[in-house]
């Protein structure tokens, strides 16, 4: 079913679709050891596990096995499959940024490939091809097409199961099962939208494009999802994923009883007030917000999420240029093939569910991301139709207007992201975790003992594993053993609750690192110390006290002055490491602050 028929493609046509695909390979890969700056949250989880999975079989606490289809024990509910990803790579090659994330960047590219395939098929190979440029460029795409993250991966193969769906016959679409199944246990929480998008995909293909041909194998492949599904059903309660069951929004959720309470307390008395102020009303209100939230032009178009890790806030998911050929595609493929908008218009419906029954916050860049590459292929739809509109003779300077348009926006996200971003926004990835980590590491060479005084020794241990590439087949027994313990100590390194003693911090004998919450820090009052500052404002993220790795180069009172090259910490010789990254403020003894902001000098 196409709605409008093209010219067959040139011989140079393929060159064009290597050259988008090659597009998307840069932006995904270019200095990915460097940018994103560190690795945090589910990221960490999915790739040391993957690293301990190569080596033993099982994850790090060696409890679990990857024939379980279960997630993690001992960790928050992710994506059982997602640590395949990065497999390949930390397994043999060992753990860096580059090896966590390349499996996902290259995943990433196969999307874009994925929706060339899709809208090609679908609209013709010139509309195709304008939906693999637009992808390959898309900011959302890139930007989560280079972190180790879960949810791009469940996407990819949600894609597939749809292009399988469009391009397989006869019994050869059952193969469609495969990546609705990695799509399934790749993201915990698309499983609210499996049944309803297989029930989409399936239907709509079936009944608007196959013409209901092969319905005995359209009707095997809603039974398989069933399958899929209903297994996972049955073992939730026996698995770690249970406990993602209680994060789903009903209108039992105590905030809905409270802003039920709320808005009691502050209504006049009337009748009405049982009738407007209820449960049910309320919960039915905020469920709308959550849907309408996930199509915020600001979030889309402008300044992405709120939350650090998940945007870069001077810029939207899409170009705010997308926003016109968007609505222009929408309209012309409502008029043109009413089915087709139908198929799509559902999905994106559908898409926000996952943000919308989540009490773990609305983080749409995420839980509502099925829609983008959908977004994606219907602007490519609207800009071939705008250039419909075109007269012939004028159609090459509107297509060189279009390119250079795109060329500019995404030069300026390109410039965003790789030469801003790491600065502005260095802690969104946890670069001072990268670089307390590589501090221990390098004064381990010299034998000098670091103490790392944290609330959360466990993880801050998981950084420094990650970061020195501690994990191989000689030393995974005794992390294990050690993280079984809560003995988080490696050659002269310790991490710990413990706060030292007047003794130990008098010898001068012990580095100690202590963070800028530490409640030890208080022992350190007038002592002199060097830091880890943030690179966006000079603050202090982490203390050192009795440096002796840094004290005697040549330290700035501020960090500045940073190039591509010094965002290879690990590269980086010891010398290059503290002068850019190791300050030492005016004042280099550590004193309070006031509630005014003021040091305090006594």
């Amino acid at each position: 079913m196409k709605p409008t028929k093209e010219p067959k493609p040139a011989k140079w046509y393929f060159g064009l679709v290597a050259l988008f695909l090659l597009i998307a390979a840069f932006l995904r890969i270019w200095h990915l050891d460097r940018i994103p700056t560190g690795i945090v949250m589910d990221e960490f989880d999915y790739v040391l596990n993957a690293k301990f999975v190569y080596h033993t079989g099982s994850n790090i606490f060696n409890n679990w096995s990857p024939w379980s289809l279960s997630t993690f024990p001992d960790e928050i509910p992710k994506g059982e499959l997602t640590y395949l990803v990065s497999l390949p790579f930390v397994g043999p090659f060992g753990l860096s940024l580059f090896t966590a994330r390349i499996g996902f960047a290259l995943i990433s590219i196969i999307s874009v490939l994925i929706i060339y395939g899709i809208a090609a098929t679908l609209f013709g190979p010139w509309i195709g091809l304008t939906a693999g440029f637009m992808a390959a460029i898309n900011p959302w795409s890139v930007y989560f097409g280079r972190t180790a993250y879960d949810v791009p991966i469940s996407i990819t193969f949600y894609l597939l199961a749809f292009l399988c769906l469009l391009k397989l016959r006869g019994p050869k679409l059952l193969l469609t099962l495969i990546p609705l199944f990695l799509a399934f246990y790749d993201y915990i929480g698309t499983k609210l939208l499996f049944l309803p998008y297989v029930c989409i995909t399936v239907t709509g293909v079936w009944l608007f494009i196959r013409k209901r041909e092969d319905t005995k194998w359209f009707a095997l492949i809603l039974l398989g999802a069933l399958l899929i599904f209903g297994h996972f059903v049955f073992r939730v309660q026996t698995t770690t994923a249970s406990l993602r069951i209680n994060q789903l929004f009903t209108p039992f959720d105590p905030t809905i009883a409270a802003e039920v309470d709320d808005q009691r307390r502050l209504t006049l008395t009337t009748p009405l007030t049982t009738l407007f102020a209820n449960k049910p009303v309320v919960y039915v209100k905020t469920m709308v917000v959550k849907f309408f939230g996930a199509f915020s032009p600001g979030i889309i178009f402008t300044n992405g999420e709120g939350t650090a890790t998940f945007a870069l806030w001077e810029h939207g998911l899409f170009y705010p240029l997308d926003a016109i050929f968007l609505l222009i595609g929408a309209a012309l493929l409502l008029t043109q093939a009413p089915a087709l908008l139908a198929i799509f218009a559902a999905v994106i419906i559908i898409a926000p569910i996952p943000a919308i029954f989540s009490t773990e916050g609305t983080t749409y860049v995420h839980r509502a991301s099925l829609m983008y590459p959908f977004f994606t292929m219907l602007i490519a739809y609207g800009i071939h139709g705008s250039l419909g509109w075109v007269r012939r003779h004028a159609r090459p300077v509107a297509i060189g207007s279009i390119v250079l348009l795109y060329l500019g926006l995404t030069a300026n996200f390109a410039y965003l992201y790789f030469f801003r971003f790491p600065y502005y926004n260095s802690e969104s990835f946890g670069l001072s975790q990268r670089l307390y980590s590589q501090y221990a590491k390098l004064a381990a060479a010299h034998n000098y003992p670091v103490v790392n005084v944290t609330d959360t020794p466990q993880i801050y241990f998981r950084n420094y594993m990650f970061y020195s590439n501690l994990p191989s087949p000689e030393t995974i027994p005794t992390i294990r053993g050690k993280m079984k313990a809560e003995n988080y100590i490696w050659d002269n390194t310790v991490f710990t609750k413990e706060c030292p003693t007047k003794a130990d911090i008098d010898a001068g004998k012990t580095i100690f690192i202590l963070s800028n919450a530490s409640p030890c820090k208080e022992l350190f009052i007038n002592r002199p110390m060097t830091a880890i500052s943030s690179l966006s404002d000079g603050g202090t993220l982490y203390m050192l006290f009795n440096d002796m790795l840094c004290s005697n180069y040549a330290l700035s009172p501020y960090p500045a002055k940073f190039t591509m090259d010094d965002f290879a910490v690990e590269n980086l010789s010891e010398a290059t490491f503290c002068e850019k990254y190791i300050v030492r403020y005016t004042d280099p003894l550590y004193r309070p602050q006031t509630s005014e902001g003021n040091w305090a000098t006594q």
